[in-house]
């Protein structure tokens, strides 16, 4: 099971920090401790990025690691509502609404985490991370397309020992991050492994026949376009497994148990 949390909070939070990661991968602090305080991994934030209404929509960003008031939004710029965020400065207002969604469970005390990121995915993971004591032994994925694609620095990958895969060889194992799990699993006895992951639809879909091929048990947090963020427009929808009706990634999700999923063969919304 997930864990599902009804709290959310409108916080205006003010931007403590912000630097480019590398090409349009953004990495914001935020002060906005009520927000901050009652967040878990896992779950996201709805953001107006500016006083106008363009856009009208707000975006929802995934909750990166928290340290007291203050939390972490890594994004992608790539429409023109991120492209006004990664213009903000330090000092400014960022209107949020959050914690929303559902959280990561946390491990269990006889299982082995593997947290399995995709690009951008990493973000609710490096949360997660943190949640965990440093007695707790885990293993830490990220797939990239290329060094140019990072979405966190050198200097945070070696902190928190993550092995880092790339399609095209120019930073750790050359290949996706699929089959540097196979390879970790096939040369490492983990006992009891179960996989947390976020990132592109068809990852996550190859990433849960993987694991019922396996039978590994995994959670998967679904990175889907939103419209209200709340549940009315059912934009959101993913079909469950069993055919029997549609969850809502903003209120059901974004966590899920794969295995309660349709993942579509990566064809999200």
């Amino acid at each position: 099971m997930v864990n599902k949390i009804k709290m959310s909070i409108i916080e205006k939070g003010i931007i403590t920090d912000i630097k480019q990661i590398s090409g349009d991968i953004w990495d914001m602090t935020v002060a906005a401790s009520q927000i901050a305080r009652n967040s878990k991994p896992g779950q996201f934030v709805h953001v107006k990025v500016n006083n106008g209404f363009k856009p009208f929509l707000r975006r929802p960003l995934s909750i990166g690691p928290v340290n007291g008031d203050t939390l972490r939004l890594i994004f992608l710029v790539k429409g023109g509502g991120t492209q006004i965020l990664a213009k903000k400065n330090v000092g400014e207002e960022i209107d949020m609404i959050g914690p929303l969604g559902s959280a990561f469970r946390m491990p269990k005390k006889d299982e082995f985490p593997i947290f399995m990121a995709g690009g951008i995915g990493i973000v609710p993971l490096l949360f997660l991370d943190d949640c965990l004591t440093n007695d707790i032994q885990r293993l830490f994925l990220l797939g990239l397309r290329s060094r140019s694609f990072s979405t966190v620095s050198d200097d945070e990958l070696n902190k928190r020992s993550i092995y880092v895969s790339s399609d095209d060889g120019s930073i750790g194992f050359k290949g996706n991050v699929i089959e540097l799990l196979t390879e970790q699993l096939d040369n490492n006895k983990l006992i009891n492994p179960i996989i947390y992951s976020c990132g592109p639809g068809i990852m996550l879909a190859k990433l849960k026949e993987f694991c019922e091929m396996r039978q590994i048990p995994a959670y998967v947090s679904l990175e889907v376009p939103m419209g209200c963020g709340v549940g009315a427009c059912q934009s959101c929808a993913v079909p469950k497994a069993d055919g029997d009706g549609y969850y809502l990634v903003c209120q059901d999700g974004p966590v899920f148990d794969a295995s309660l999923v349709n993942l579509n063969h990566g064809e999200l919304p």
